[in-house]
């Protein structure tokens, strides 16, 4: 009895911990589970790390093609730029210059088309008509360096390259406005085939060059504001100027915005007119205004750049701006932006540029820039020429068909050049190009562009 009792007990005993094993197996048949939870927790965190990974990869990969594109287009037009003033350009200085920069934005211009996702024999073509633009360029540019004319094959090669350069810009021009923002996210056949159609070069249509509001029309802003004197205004006093050049009947409504810095300081204020409401800053040392800029700068047009040019130049001259001469114009929205320089006797003064805003509903002057002119204007005691109008045509290209012919004052790096003006026309484009009065040398070429919102140079 005591064995089975003892059995009985060892078996009570066992099925006890048989029955606890039971419980504890129930929990290990719940590590697998947990286990597998887990897995799925971080195989699901893993993914969406992955996906985010990859939209940022792939939005990454999205801009730099986009600053690709756009660098190709940049580079391009600037090859096109450079290799037509090469046409009008008449000394091997000046000839060096311009194939320097056509060198380096030909090879920008390859480097940005390689990183592009496309392939197909007109690609191909372009790489290698950039590359060997940049090339021959570059191989150019020593002989001109050394003071070596161009010769008549060389002229001819060039203008080939020019002609092939316009055709790719013309149809990169339709591309951009026909395809959607987003085109070079992608990269199958049939998403590149507007970027390879347009880098075929056998279709043609204008294209418009890059282009800026006249020039010299940023001017030269190192060093002391030579118009602006030595008196210092206080706020309140800037205020009464602002309001006194704005008109004082137009003034409705005054309040103080925020200052600016550096070389020329000014205090800002919103003037609210008749006119609109402008935002005005007048400097710190002179009392000078140094620009009015309308809020608002849409209107209906109902005058010609004619009137609005009389209006601004009669409110310059009211204001003790003159004589000045205008000489470009845009147009935006109804709203008038014209180039005026300085003229002392006789002669342009291209640093001291005001730019005057005319609204083109009222003929109501809006705004004006005057921060080349305040840096820059002076009494000039200007040299006296050496060349006379005709000597300084001679240096010019007899590749250009002169129209026009001034003296003037351009800035320089190193200062400024007394020098001839002369407009021409080359092929179907008109050119701007300065010669020194002193020296003869080739200054600066500018090209012509009628835009449609005005004639601009670039």
């Amino acid at each position: 009895m005591q064995a089975n009792a003892n059995n009985t007990g060892w078996k009570g005993r066992h099925r006890g911990r048989g029955a606890w094993n039971s419980r504890s197996g129930g929990r290990s048949i719940n590590k697998p589970a947990i286990a597998l939870t887990a897995l799925l927790v971080a195989s699901v965190v893993l993914i969406a790390w992955q996906t985010s990974r990859a939209e940022k990869l792939k939005r990454s990969l999205e801009v730099a093609r986009q600053q690709a594109f756009y660098s190709l287009v940049d580079g391009l037009n600037s090859v096109e730029l450079n290799l037509s003033k090469l046409m009008v350009s008449s000394t091997p200085g000046e000839g060096a210059l311009l194939l320097s920069r056509v060198s380096m934005q030909a090879g920008e211009a390859s480097s940005s088309l390689a990183q592009l996702p496309l392939s197909g024999e007109p690609i191909a073509s372009s790489m290698k008509f950039v590359n060997q633009v940049s090339d021959y360029a570059r191989t150019l540019t020593a002989s001109a360096a050394e003071g070596r004319p161009f010769s008549d094959d060389d002229m001819k090669q060039l203008q080939g390259l020019l002609s092939h350069a316009s055709t790719i810009n013309r149809q990169l021009s339709e591309m951009m406005a026909t395809v959607p923002n987003d085109w070079w996210s992608q990269s199958g056949e049939q998403e590149q085939a507007p970027l390879v159609r347009a880098m075929d070069t056998q279709n043609a249509s204008e294209y418009p060059s890059l282009i800026y509001d006249g020039p010299f029309s940023d001017g030269k802003h190192e060093g002391e504001a030579k118009a602006l004197g030595s008196e210092q205004v206080d706020a309140d006093e800037a205020l009464r100027r602002a309001i006194a050049f704005v008109g004082a009947d137009k003034v409705t409504l005054t309040a103080r915005t925020s200052d600016t810095g550096g070389p020329v300081a000014s205090y800002g204020f919103v003037l609210d007119t008749t006119d609109g409401r402008l935002n005005v800053h007048v400097t710190q040392r002179g009392g000078k205004v140094l620009w009015i800029m309308p809020e608002y700068g849409e209107y209906t047009q109902s005058l010609s750049m004619q009137d609005c040019v009389a209006r601004a130049s009669e409110y310059l001259a009211e204001r003790g701006f003159s004589p000045m001469e205008s000489n470009y114009f845009q147009q935006y929205n109804g709203l008038a932006v014209i180039n005026f320089a300085w003229v002392q006797d006789g002669v342009v003064m291209y640093p001291d540029l005001i730019k005057v805003q005319v609204r083109m509903d009222t003929g109501a002057v809006v705004g004006i820039e005057a921060n080349n002119y305040l840096m820059n204007h002076y009494e000039r005691a200007l040299p006296e020429v050496v060349l006379n109008v005709e000597q300084a045509r001679e240096m010019v290209s007899d590749r250009l068909d002169v129209t026009h012919e001034r003296l003037c004052v351009i800035p320089r790096e190193s200062g400024e050049k007394l020098a001839y003006e002369f407009i021409g026309k080359w092929s179907d484009s008109e050119f701007i190009i300065y010669i020194d009065a002193l020296t003869g040398a080739e200054l600066q070429i500018l090209k012509i562009i009628d835009a449609e919102n005005g004639v601009l140079t670039v």
